[in-house]
């Protein structure tokens, strides 16, 4: 089980601020997973946004105008976000308004004329960047590997390959299964991954749903994920969610919901299913 002490977790964490920093992680701890640790970097670097965010659109106005002359007249998104202590995509975003009343962009996009013009907007259509503009707003975006519409989907990307393996894992063993998607077209609104027409017991305890999480939960993230695992055993009743790059060891327990980090090795059927499983890694 990958799971690390609330005091480990806080010198992992005290030493994770940045990408270089994530790269020393990885050489001074070569037990801990890159997934761990990039997790760990990307629930800081978000939970630090919107506090920065919050802070920026303060000092700067909501069309952030000095930040706007600043980098017409020269200096690098990079500096800028800097001194902001924001990520360059994060700081991009709070000044497209601006950039758009500079004539810095148009609001043709691929998605029509839009006054909303979305990051994502200057990757899919860049011609709506003005000809000088563009190299310099396209190599900032490009650098960021962390708040970026590239890095977005690919976190998205991830989360959707474990929930198909999964899924995988779950026909392998001949468990009957009702997908989220199938939930939904059934009038479900917030659904597991994963239903179990059949449950199984491990532990000693009753899984009716699985939920598939490609991330390494500490307390916070926990406490942020908690609700929507409540809604889950209010409406289907007991379940298990699986953090797949692992967990910190004093999450509080929950007797409707097994937390674990990989598909069981061992359980079993209720209701009378004539199988008992032990599972293959």
């Amino acid at each position: 089980t990958m799971s690390i002490s609330q005091e480990e977790l806080h010198q992992v964490q005290d030493n994770l601020n940045t990408v270089d920093d994530l790269r020393r992680q990885l050489h001074a701890r070569p037990d801990l997973p890159y997934e761990l640790l990039f997790s760990l970097l990307s629930h800081r670097t978000t939970r630090h946004v919107k506090k920065a965010t919050s802070a920026s659109k303060r000092r700067n106005g909501e069309n952030t105008p000095d930040l706007v002359r600043d980098f017409l007249a020269g200096t690098p998104l990079a500096v800028l976000a800097a001194g902001e202590t924001l990520p360059v995509c994060e700081l991009l975003r709070l000044m497209l308004p601006g950039l758009r009343r500079q004539g810095i962009l148009t609001r043709e996009t691929r998605r029509g004329a839009r006054d909303d013009i979305k990051l994502k907007d200057l990757i899919l259509t860049p011609q709506v960047i003005r000809a000088d503009m563009r190299e310099r707003l396209l190599h900032a975006i490009d650098e960021d590997c962390l708040r970026s519409p590239a890095s977005d989907e690919a976190a998205n990307i991830m989360g959707r390959e474990y929930e198909h393996m999964l899924l995988r894992k779950l026909q392998a063993r001949n468990i009957p299964v009702t997908t989220e998607e199938q939930l939904q077209r059934l009038g479900s609104s917030k659904t597991p991954d994963v239903y179990l027409e059949v449950p199984i017991e491990v532990d000693g305890r009753v899984v009716n749903w699985i939920d598939s999480k490609a991330t390494f939960a500490d307390r916070l993230l926990f406490s942020e994920n908690r609700p929507q695992f409540r809604s889950y055993v209010n409406r289907f009743g007991p379940g298990m969610v699986i953090y797949w790059f692992g967990f910190v060891d004093s999450l509080p327990r929950d007797d409707d919901l097994v937390v674990v980090d990989r598909f069981p090795e061992h359980f079993k059927g209720i209701a009378n299913m004539p199988m008992c499983y032990t599972t293959v890694q």
